[in-house]
């Protein structure tokens, strides 16, 4: 007789990930897990507390906000710094990340996807489980949305956060929601994800980016703000609580905020651009998400 404890929405894990063709990108997944395994004298396989607590202990440890790269591209050194470089597209493009060395997630995979990513989690939980559990199978899951409802990934480093949003390269997808005097724009939605960010895009604070000048003369503005197809790199850098961040990437694939991308700032901004849309009438509210299920309101 074989049985099995399941959990479903046991967490969310919050990543990103390297694309072939898109290079970062963020993302989100709902976390599903079954412990197989025996019950024990009273009957139990895991008690449901302590499954979760310790799932979400392990992901949140060694996979959540974090840059997932297949194990051997990254270099660390004595010092646990880590760096690799990568290209991508028809190998005209090209990113290099230096970072903590948890600042990223190996996993032994040529590819990162969901199921290669759900394997390694299987792995490394299953080590931690008691003898009651012979095996553990992940489930990720993408957030469900309405059938025409927008969405896009975006990428992001807070300098100043006090936990894991500071590391240069991790990631969310969501959806955005517009209000325009009491009704839903699907099409300002659309707006913001397909026009504005283009699928995917990663939000970078102006303070952090080193080569000011060189994107200064190539926009023509001192303090640039948005997306610029123009600029032929970026190059962030900053020093935070769990050490320095260093990455270059494709200009084109970032957006410049003169503050912090936090999700309250980034409802502001998005709430900005629907205003600048559609006039300075009328009533725009703006649902920005960091992830499933959180994020920040902005009524202007």
């Amino acid at each position: 007789m074989k049985i099995s404890l399941f959990y479903k929405n046991v967490t969310v894990l919050d990543y990103a990930y390297l694309d072939d063709h898109k290079g970062v990108v963020g993302d989100a997944l709902k976390v599903h897990v079954e412990f197989i395994g025996k019950t024990d004298a009273e009957g139990v396989v895991y008690d449901f507390s302590y499954a979760k607590k310790k799932v979400k202990e392990v992901i949140d440890r060694d996979c959540d906000h974090r840059l997932v790269i297949p194990k051997g591209l990254a270099e660390v050194n004595a010092d646990k710094v880590a760096h690799f470089s990568y290209q991508y597209g028809l190998a005209d493009q090209e990113l290099s990340y230096t970072c903590p060395e948890e600042g990223l997630c190996e996993i032994p995979s040529f590819h990162v996807n969901k199921q290669t990513i759900a394997t390694y989690l299987e792995n490394i939980i299953l080590a931690e489980m008691p003898e009651t559990v012979s095996a553990i199978k992940i489930t990720l899951e993408d957030e469900e949305f309405k059938e025409d409802k927008p969405t896009f990934h975006y990428t992001h480093g807070l300098k100043e956060h006090y936990g894991n949003c500071q590391r240069l390269f991790h990631g969310h997808k969501n959806t955005v929601d517009v209000m325009v005097n009491g009704k839903e724009r699907t099409d300002l939605e659309e707006y913001l994800c397909d026009e504005v960010f283009q699928g995917s895009v990663h939000f970078c604070k102006w303070e952090n980016v080193v080569n000011k000048e060189v994107i200064s003369k190539a926009t023509g503005m001192k303090v640039p703000a948005g997306r610029f197809h123009e600029i032929p790199v970026v190059e962030i850098s900053y020093t935070s609580q769990q050490g320095r961040f260093h990455g270059v990437l494709p200009g084109r694939e970032v957006f410049f905020m003169e503050e912090e991308s936090t999700v309250e700032n980034l409802s502001m901004l998005f709430a900005k651009l629907i205003r600048s849309k559609v006039g300075p009438t009328g009533h725009v509210r703006v649902t920005a998400y960091e992830g499933i299920a959180k994020g920040a309101i902005t009524s202007i």
